[in-house]
């Protein structure tokens, strides 16, 4: 359980910036939601006293003066990487409920990519881990706190690095391991609609957003800390790079992304933050001048007796260099 210093506060946290040694990162929607399904690709970050989450929450819950906190946690607890624990938040600030789970993930979260969701409804909360179900609390069921009826209102989707300063939760900090880094493929988010999704599913698809750019309409980065915290949340630590949106724990002063984005080989969802040319087996994607230019040297395979060169990037997702103003291609196949 820990606190988050909100848009609201900015201020305040602003005094205390800059004051720790180490940086780290958080990323929000702009735009809370009441109920949906939320749904991400990534490769987590793991060391001893660090926490690399995707969550819910709304805005404003860790204020006194707010009538009820909210919130929904995935959190990798870097002591524990082949697991990550679910937990509800509810309550108020500083008497707050919770009920958290551990849940076996494997490979390990820092090991693999795995698709994370959280699914938010009037009567549940369920999580899943690459479509699997790990946890459901139902309303008159097994929730015994009654949280899922507390959580009212209105949640954004976030994300953060971070290192706690509570040994007993998250381990001994050891920096020698820095720096740390979380990377997210994709994104999708649901509306919820009882039964008019597809096939007369609760959920039917708002927004999918797959990092081959930063969109700053959807998205913010945090700029503050909260106790408890060994790091400074800055937006110098989030990036946007070969398809992937990588948060990043790093030393003071060492906020960069230098290395090489790891490939997953999941098929990217359907883009709504960059624009892609889909790519017809008939054409030829790489023409000579492209690969003297670009030094790409394309490998080759069949499909339906016509010959397609090309290459992919670190989503897997083949790429078309003739548009590489798009991409970071580093891979061949």
């Amino acid at each position: 359980m820990h606190l988050k210093t909100t848009l609201s506060v900015l201020a305040i946290a602003a005094v205390a910036t800059m004051a720790k040694d180490f940086s780290g990162a958080e990323l929000y929607t702009l735009k809370e939601y009441t109920y949906g399904k939320y749904e991400a690709r990534m490769k987590m970050a793991a060391a001893s006293g660090t926490v690399s989450s995707m969550f819910l929450y709304q805005n404003g819950s860790e204020q006194a003066s707010a009538e009820r906190w909210v919130e929904v946690d995935i959190e990798v607890l870097g002591k524990s990487p082949n697991s990550f624990q679910s937990n509800i938040i509810t309550g108020k600030a500083g008497a707050q409920k919770t009920s958290e789970k551990h849940h076996a993930v494997s490979p390990a979260a820092d090991q693999a990519f795995h698709t994370y969701g959280i699914e938010w409804t009037p009567t549940y909360v369920r999580w899943t881990v690459d479509g699997v179900e790990v946890r459901k609390t139902e309303t008159g069921v097994n929730d015994s706190k009654n949280q899922v009826a507390n959580l009212i209102g209105t949640q954004g989707l976030r994300f953060n690095l971070w290192s706690s300063e509570s040994q007993s939760w998250v381990g001994a900090f050891d920096e020698s391991k820095l720096p740390l880094f979380q990377f997210i493929n994709w994104v999708k988010a649901y509306k919820y609609t009882p039964g008019q999704g597809p096939d007369g599913s609760d959920f039917t698809l708002d927004w999918t957003d797959d990092f081959d750019t930063f969109d700053g309409s959807r998205w913010g980065k945090g700029d503050w800390t909260f106790d408890g915290n060994r790091v400074d949340l800055t937006d110098k630590n989030i990036y946007s790079k070969d398809g992937m949106l990588i948060l990043a724990l790093t030393r003071k002063g060492q906020e960069s992304f230098n290395g090489q984005v790891p490939r997953d080989d999941e098929p990217e969802p359907t883009s709504s933050s960059s624009s892609q040319e889909s790519l017809s087996c008939s054409a030829e994607i790489a023409s000579s001048s492209s690969e003297a230019n670009t030094g790409i040297q394309p490998t080759r395979l069949k499909m339906q007796n016509k010959e397609v060169r090309g290459t992919v990037n670190a989503k897997g997702a083949r790429v078309n260099p003739n548009n590489k103003a798009n991409y970071q291609v580093d891979f061949n196949f």
